[in-house]
């Protein structure tokens, strides 16, 4: 019995008590294995002797357990630590009209200019392109496609059609965006706000099979401007569909970094003008809307580059009300 403990002690690698509380509980046990030798030749002694054996096996398996995870952690934490914030990606505004690319030239001067690409700052950028998406994407890489979209995910009218198009057609990438949104909205979306619809089993299917040349989003931000289409009034709605917008690819984001290969993050976006087309709305309050947006989200709290460490409010009343003042006198 005593060769017998002294194996199994000299067996167990000390260096793995990585705490003092496990090494105080190390040694209780083994002063109990070395005052059961002395008593061997009692049967219940000989019981004791094997169940402490065991619970000592078990403190060396959770300790290797606690190991392997701190290490999977500390891997993770070195990788995803070079990698931007999740509000950190670049908006590509892209429109064939040219008085909303010059309406927001104009307002992209009033904005901070951490905003522009040429800035180190880690924050969202912007660029803007006169043109069609299809022809930025064969020249830009993006992760994102923004459909200014209807309620019901009919993607087969306006820019909608030509997103579609780009995905081979709507009889392939309605029924993609529909099933998302039967899942996340039971077939109805609201207006104002923005689903991210992954669709890289369709972009990866279309790389592979066509002589098509460029980026091929895995993800539609599916932002509905209207149920169905209408002239839309001038209120606060292209504001409310950017800021879903940019929220959601935040969100987004976040998983990417917490998941791993479960998403894939989001470091560029294709976005047209909201409500222009079949909405009617004006080039000029389109882009002060999606600017105010974009302005607004930089500037949030959630997004500072250093966070208050405070357990005060991050926005007060008077900052609540200067935010919808602004959102008002744009929105007329």
């Amino acid at each position: 019995m005593a060769l017998r403990t002294a194996t199994f002690i000299g067996m167990l690698p000390l260096r793995r008590f990585i705490n003092l509380a496990q090494l105080n509980r190390f040694n209780h046990l083994n002063r109990k294995i070395i005052s059961i030798n002395k008593t061997e030749t009692d049967p219940q002694h000989s019981l004791r002797f094997i169940a402490t054996k065991i619970r000592l096996n078990k403190m060396e398996t959770d300790n290797h357990n606690t190991n392997v995870n701190i290490n999977e952690v500390s891997a993770s934490t070195t990788e995803t630590s070079s990698q931007p914030p999740p509000h950190a990606f670049k908006v590509f505004l892209v429109d064939i009209t040219r008085e909303l690319v010059q309406a927001w030239t104009d307002e992209l001067k009033k904005l901070p200019t951490k905003v522009l690409t040429d800035d180190p700052t880690q924050c969202l950028k912007v660029q803007i392109h006169h043109g069609t998406f299809q022809n930025l994407l064969k020249t830009n890489q993006a992760e994102c496609l923004v459909s200014p979209a209807n309620s019901f995910g009919l993607m087969d009218g306006g820019i909608d059609y030509y997103i579609s198009e780009y995905y081979v057609g709507v009889d392939e990438l309605i029924p993609v965006v529909q099933k998302s949104l039967d899942f996340e909205w039971c077939g109805e979306q609201n207006v104002g706000t923005c689903l991210l619809v992954d669709v890289r089993e369709l972009a990866t299917k279309i790389k592979n099979s066509s002589n098509q040349k460029g980026s091929f989003p895995g993800y539609i931000a599916h932002c509905p401007t209207m149920r169905i289409p209408k002239v839309l009034d001038n209120d606060d709605l292209v504001y409310r569909c950017t800021w879903a917008m940019l929220t959601a690819i935040k969100k987004h984001n976040v998983k990417a970094l917490e998941e791993g290969s479960k998403h894939q993050r989001i470091n560029a976006v294709v976005c047209a003008g909201f409500g222009t087309g079949v909405g009617g709305l004006s080039e000029e309050l389109c882009a002060k809307q999606m600017m105010l947006a974009i302005n607004n989200f930089v500037n949030a709290p959630a997004n500072a580059e250093q966070r208050p460490k405070t357990d005060s409010w991050l926005i007060q009343w008077s900052d609540a009300a200067e935010i919808s003042k602004s959102i008002d006198n744009i929105s007329k």
